[in-house]
């Protein structure tokens, strides 16, 4: 029964193979920013004052204030998942890709249930009166064409995560070109990529983008990872000496540093040095940390553990829905005392929290996403429509 279950929810891919470490990647991702929004929701609506409070866990605070990194895991991600078939082609020369399969593929895998989860938000925040309808449509419009930001200066009305989809679309138009990096010598390619992730960077330093304006200029270092990711992960560079247990101490340290480097901006000008070191770090080790969980065995088991990936293969219904459930759900619970201890009434509600969040969402993943998972699924709808044309014959 538990493997039919597990069949059941299992991320279906385009090409027939599944490796269940990825989804654990997603999951490690998805976590990590359903506490980041929950931690962030309790501390600023709770009606209750307690005896202690976030300054009383500073690790654990910061952990969770760090949360949002969650989303650079999943930019880094999406670059070796896009590129892999393509540093197949070029480094490996496996057959070619065809951009008008791979367009297409992003088309139908990702906007049916993006549309659909969208509008059920539209009509959510309509019912409840949230915004106005000459306020909330126009934003619904702008987010279904993912410009919210370039049209309104501002995230999205509907969730804010959205943001983060459209940046991805952003690096969806220009990958192909990006990709074609990899057609260069291992040498040049890998200067490249290391310079280009470090000089992004140091350009963001410097030059950095307005406030209120979102774009993929802030985040394309971590796409350039996930490139350099799919160049060492096809050409099988080094992966021998990654099989030592050594490695799964290096990858915790990795870990720690990934949900603990100081990456925002500091006043302090010594500070500010060491910042700007660790923004240089930060892609690298969450791209040396990929490689780990890929090519270690012990560590990829970790990731690859039962239910983890099931979790982390719903990352994208969890990640369109979790913020409006905790939103709507933190209401009701948010008047509940347990104790006068900060950290026991935060344990609760990030529990309480957790359990709506991800029946909903596989409940969306199951009825709507996964049957887009499908590569053929139009096919397979045209398919069904000839047969009850001949049957109604």
């Amino acid at each position: 029964m538990a493997i039919n279950i597990y069949n059941r929810l299992r991320r279906i891919t385009s090409n027939q193979l599944y490796f269940p470490e990825i989804d654990g990647i997603r999951f490690l991702a998805i976590i990590l920013v359903i506490l980041f929004h929950a931690h962030g929701y309790f501390v600023a609506k709770t009606p209750h004052h307690f005896a202690d409070g976030p300054a009383n866990y500073p690790l654990l605070e910061t952990l969770l204030s760090n949360g949002d990194r969650g989303v650079e895991l999943f930019f880094v991600l999406s670059g070796f998942i896009l590129c892999l078939p393509f540093a197949k082609q070029y480094i490996g020369g496996e057959k070619k890709v065809q951009l008008k399969k791979y367009y297409l593929r992003r088309v139908t895998r990702l906007e049916p249930p993006y549309f659909i989860a969208m509008t059920a938000l539209l009509l959510l925040h309509l019912a409840m009166n949230v915004h106005s309808a000459a306020e909330i449509v126009p934003s619904w419009l702008a987010s279904l064409i993912y410009s919210h930001n370039f049209i309104f200066g501002r995230t999205p009305l509907l969730t804010v995560v959205a943001w983060s989809l459209e940046i991805e679309i952003q690096f969806y138009l220009i990958a192909p070109l990006l990709f074609k990096l990899l057609s260069l010598s291992l040498p040049v390619r890998r200067t490249a990529l290391i310079g280009g992730i470090a000089g992004i960077v140091l350009l963001q330093w410097f030059f950095p983008a307005p406030d209120n304006f979102i774009s993929l200029y802030s985040f394309a270092q971590y796409f350039l990872t996930g490139i350099l990711l799919s160049d060492f992960y096809v050409s099988q560079s080094v992966t021998t000496s990654f099989r030592n247990n050594v490695w799964v101490a290096v990858g915790c340290i990795l870990l720690a540093a990934i949900l603990y480097l100081p990456i925002k901006t500091h006043k302090d000008y010594a500070q500010e040095s060491f910042i700007l070191a660790s923004r240089i770090a930060f892609p690298f080790c969450i791209g040396l940390f990929y490689y780990i969980v890929m090519k270690n065995g012990a560590v990829k088991k970790i990731f690859s553990y039962k239910f983890v990936p099931i979790i982390g293969g719903m990352c994208y219904s969890i990640y369109l829905l979790h913020y409006t459930i905790i939103s709507g759900f933190g209401r009701l619970s948010l008047g509940w005392r347990v104790t006068d201890s900060y950290l026991v009434n935060l344990a609760v509600q990030m529990l309480v929290l957790m359990i709506p969040v991800l029946a909903i969402s596989a409940l969306f993943y199951y009825l709507i996403e996964r049957p887009f998972m499908a590569g053929k699924w139009t096919d397979m709808l045209m398919g069904k429509s000839k047969a009850k044309e001949e049957n109604s014959k």
